[in-house]
């Protein structure tokens, strides 16, 4: 019986596997796999950054240096986000034909300064053609510099890439400093050679948003005039022939020295507190109005800067209240009232294009003055609906030398919009309407400090990208190698499971066969003795005797099935000796006035055999001996157990009266035995005839097609 402490052990039987391991490991692997198809596409290994950087110190490494560059490149400045914001576009050459011959295309441009002097650096500023900044930007190129025209004497070698292929900058400047930083360079003449051009579609072009050259805070070359042949100051040539796509408003000569690029004014990172200086609001567009500053003493000038304004009111109109008209003057201490000016810009005469953020240069020949005025003869319109017009601009910048000394100068204006944001004395606090002010060689500087820094991110990306994919490999391989040996683990873990189910059925069969043999069959016994003993007593009624009678024969019928499913659910009973010495009992058992002999095929014996076919043969063939016993009257009965490598076979033989096998029968004996042989997936073959005797072989499979409900 199963008593209490059976039951939970029964329970446990079912199989858990692990399943929930591999899973995880499953999934592990396909997120290494997602996180390497995302790294081929983004130099960081996107969201899986972190998992690379647990597997590969090398990419942990080399994403602490791109952070280190990045913080690095913080503080400096940067270009706008809106590179090119005027019509002017630059310097342009005409193009050239890569494939005709004759004269290599060698552009040319030099750069007359006007006079002997100081040189710190040279700046080659991309163009922007609206196709990408660093439209054609020379491959290779070398800057010289010198106080003769024809670069024969005092010849300084500023840059040479010559030998291979300058990196394209894209839209930021390129800074140039002669080899030895200390020595002090004076020349008047500056010379770009471009030795391999810029090309697309087998036609080259030289092009520049701006050309620099650099002294103290100030840009030499900002604002140079351009005079009519031969004596212009910027000069444009291949081999001697003029060579420049003069196409205003977008590409001339001029526009090399107009200050208005890709980079816009030189601004730093802090933000401005103040929009600048603002007039008030004039109907009449043509009313002059002016700005002054007071340098507190006479002093040499060498260059007059102003920057437009921004306004909150309009934060997508650059150049907000420049005017389109001006003139610009200064006056010596003696002076105050601007009676005998010094007239150094006059732009009255016809309307000139706004500059948006870019500043404007104006050079001036150092020139003794303390006051300088700006003022507009034709106002900006305010673009709203009152038809309003001002004057506005955020800073105003005066350099004697390379020194801005309006820097916190005095400044008066004809009149002035007074509120938090607009104001007279925001005209000379080092602000635009946006950030502050740098020098040019702070600007510069701080943008090709960027633009390095950049190449090296760049760089170091591509570097972690191999890296975080070889990392990624790997652990790949080492998931797959773990996910391979949990597989392997589970299996053995599952197949222990299973063997100890298996155990443990076989126990609890093992309890279950003798439980019912020691109790139920003992009771039975019991039964069977006591119905024995009442119908042997003379002194019970006959009809309780036949009753008595009646109760043994069912207590044996019972107790002989009773052995037979003890028989079936013992586990040691598994093989066909097993059966065939079970067959053999039954024979002896039901056949005991009938001679007969049991054989069996000792090569079969060590077969085994399922619970089910156990079963059915073991049905099958108390059915067949009930027949002979019941209908064949026979003398005698032969019972042969064999086998081979695919079947069993078990042929029962008698030698009684026979049958017509083709002839109807009554009864469900011999249908219930071919549906035996048909559930084991085997056949039934009966040979008989009136008079012969009757044979029957039954031929099954080692194993059922169908699954067994216990094993």
């Amino acid at each position: 019986m199963i008593t209490g402490q059976d039951a939970p052990r029964f329970r446990n039987l079912h199989p858990i596997p692990p399943v929930r391991r591999i899973v995880a490991l499953f999934i592990t692997a396909l997120l290494l796999l997602l996180g390497w198809s995302c790294s081929q596409q983004d130099g960081e290994g996107g969201n899986f950054q972190a998992l690379t950087d647990y597997f590969s110190s090398e990419v942990k490494e080399l994403t602490e240096q791109i952070a280190e560059k990045r913080r690095e490149m913080e503080p400096l400045p940067d270009i706008p986000y809106n590179l090119q914001q005027t019509d002017h576009l630059g310097y342009r050459s005409k193009s050239f034909d890569l494939n005709t011959p004759g004269n290599p295309f060698r552009p040319t441009i030099l750069l007359d300064l006007g006079s002997k002097q100081p040189i710190d650096s040279v700046v080659l500023v991309p163009a922007d053609s609206g196709t990408g900044a660093g439209y054609g930007f020379p491959l290779r190129f070398r800057i010289e510099v010198s106080d003769d025209l024809a670069f024969e004497e005092e010849l300084h070698l500023f840059a040479d890439h010559t030998d291979e292929d300058f990196p394209n900058p894209r839209s930021y400047p390129v800074l140039v400093t002669p080899p030895n930083p200390a020595q002090h360079i004076e020349a008047r003449y500056v010379r770009l050679t471009v030795t391999r051009p810029w090309s697309n579609g087998g036609r080259a072009v030289l092009a520049l948003g701006e050309l620099m050259v650099l002294h103290g805070g100030r840009n030499l070359a900002a604002s140079l005039p351009i005079l009519p042949r031969p004596n212009e100051t910027i000069r444009t040539t291949n081999y001697g022939a003029d060579n420049s796509d003069e196409s205003p408003p977008s590409w001339g000569r001029a526009n090399l020295v107009d200050s208005e690029s890709v980079i816009g004014a030189p601004q730093g990172r802090r933000p401005s507190p103040n929009s600048g200086y603002q007039s008030q609001r004039e109907k009449d567009p043509f009313n002059s109005l002016w700005v002054k500053v007071d340098l507190g003493r006479d002093a040499p000038l060498h260059e007059i800067r102003f920057f437009p304004a921004r306004s909150g009111e309009f934060p997508s109109r650059r150049g907000f209240g420049f005017p389109e008209r001006y003139r610009v003057e200064i006056a010596p201490e003696s002076d105050p009232g601007f009676t005998q000016p010094y007239v150094e810009a006059n732009n009255t005469h016809f309307d000139i294009s706004n500059p948006s953020d870019n500043p404007v240069s104006i050079r001036v020949p150092g020139t003794l003055a303390r006051y300088v005025r700006f003022t507009a003869t034709s106002l900006g319109e305010l673009f709203d609906a009152s038809g309003d017009y001002v004057l506005a601009l955020s800073e105003m910048q005066v350099f004697s030398g390379g020194e801005n000394i309006a820097l916190h100068a005095k400044a008066e204006a004809q009149n002035s919009l007074e509120t938090r944001a607009w104001s007279t004395k925001n005209l000379t606090d080092g602000f635009t309407s946006q950030r502050n002010i740098l020098s040019w060689p702070e600007y510069i500087g701080g943008l090709e400090k960027r633009r390095v820094l950049g190449a090296a991110v760049r760089d170091l990306q591509i570097t972690r990208r191999g890296a975080a994919d070889r990392a990624l490999r790997t652990a790949l391989a080492w998931s797959l190698a773990l996910i391979s040996a949990a597989v392997v683990i589970s299996l053995v873990l599952v197949w222990r499971h299973r063997l100890s189910r298996r155990r443990e059925l076989s126990a609890l069969r093992r309890r279950l066969a003798q439980d019912i043999h020691d109790e139920i069959g003992s009771g039975l016994g019991t039964i069977s003795l006591l119905s024995q003993m009442g119908c042997g007593n003379e002194s019970h009624p006959e009809m309780a005797r036949e009753e008595f009678t009646e109760i043994h024969r069912i207590s044996r019928t019972v107790t002989e099935s009773l052995r037979d499913i003890v028989w079936f659910i013992h586990p040691q009973t598994r093989t066909v000796g097993d059966l065939a010495q079970r067959l053999k009992e039954t024979a002896n058992s039901m056949l005991a006035g009938i001679p007969h002999e049991t054989t069996a095929d000792t090569d079969s014996l060590r077969n085994q055999l399922p619970l089910e076919h156990k079963r059915q043969i073991l049905m099958f063939f108390k059915e067949a001996l009930h027949n002979i016993i019941r209908h064949s009257g026979a003398a005698r009965a032969d019972i042969s157990i064999s086998g081979d490598e695919k079947q069993m076979k078990l042929v029962v033989h008698d030698d009684g009266c026979g049958f017509d096998t083709a002839a109807p029968r009554a009864g469900a004996g011999m249908t219930g035995m071919k549906q035996r042989a048909k559930t084991l997936g085997g056949k039934l073959n009966v040979q008989s005839a009136p008079g012969t005797g009757t044979t029957l072989t039954l031929e099954v499979p080692w194993r059922s097609p169908r699954k067994s409900a216990a094993h």
